[in-house]
């Protein structure tokens, strides 16, 4: 596994992360975070610092890891990375497709007459051919990669220093918070804030795991 590590990011761009509650909501993170990658080339670090705002893990397991002021937050990479020297370069292998800043723009506006439409595929499809002038078969096209994208397994979880709602053992200061929604999520308890070297353990196969103890 290969990590990428970005520093002084602009602050418009990290604000532009959202807190995630549904996979239209992982997903915009996913588009923020490539867009980042697309545009931040001279944000990538050489070597690692112990500062730096967000990484990105290629290899077998491709993840995004982003650092907030309370923790950290982290998704699965729904693209092939390529590293080709100067930049990052992210493909949409299944649909032969660059994640270019044109393919950005198109799925956001799919995300945003999503959230409008109640997910119907007629508006979205009419709205990328209004919104980019495209053809009929290129609209649905790029719905069936945004659907793709939406229906990937989104492998998001967070670890959060949560002082002001910490209440013993049943809502710990330092915790794991694994799936997006509230009814179905998992918090675990740990006894210290964590750094690089747990996200390696959990992301890495060839590093030592850690173990329940209770």
């Amino acid at each position: 596994m290969t990590a990428f590590f970005y520093k002084k990011i602009p602050e418009y761009q990290l604000n532009e992360f959202i807190a995630v509650r549904d996979a239209f909501d992982n997903l915009s993170n996913v588009i923020n975070f490539i867009e980042i990658i697309n545009t931040c080339a001279h944000c990538k670090l050489n070597d690692y610092e112990e500062d730096f705002d967000l990484v990105m893990f290629s290899g077998e397991y491709r993840r995004a890891l982003i650092k907030k002021s309370d923790g950290f937050f982290s998704m699965a990479i729904p693209f092939q990375v390529l590293d080709i020297g100067d930049r990052i370069s992210l493909n949409l292998d299944n649909f032969g497709v660059e994640v270019s800043g044109q393919f950005i723009s198109i799925m956001r506006n799919a995300l945003e007459t999503s959230r409008k439409s109640n997910f119907s595929h007629e508006d979205i499809v009419l709205s990328l051919c209004e919104n980019f002038s495209l053809e009929l078969n290129e609209a649905i096209f790029y719905y069936d990669a945004f659907v793709s994208l939406v229906s990937e397994d989104h492998g998001y979880f967070r670890f959060d220093d949560d002082l002001a709602n910490e209440n013993g053992k049943f809502h710990p200061r330092y915790h794991f918070d694994f799936f997006c929604k509230n009814s179905s999520s998992i918090k675990i308890g740990v006894d210290k804030p964590i750094d690089i070297n747990c996200f390696y353990a959990l992301f890495d196969s060839n590093y030592t795991k850690h173990y329940l103890r209770k």
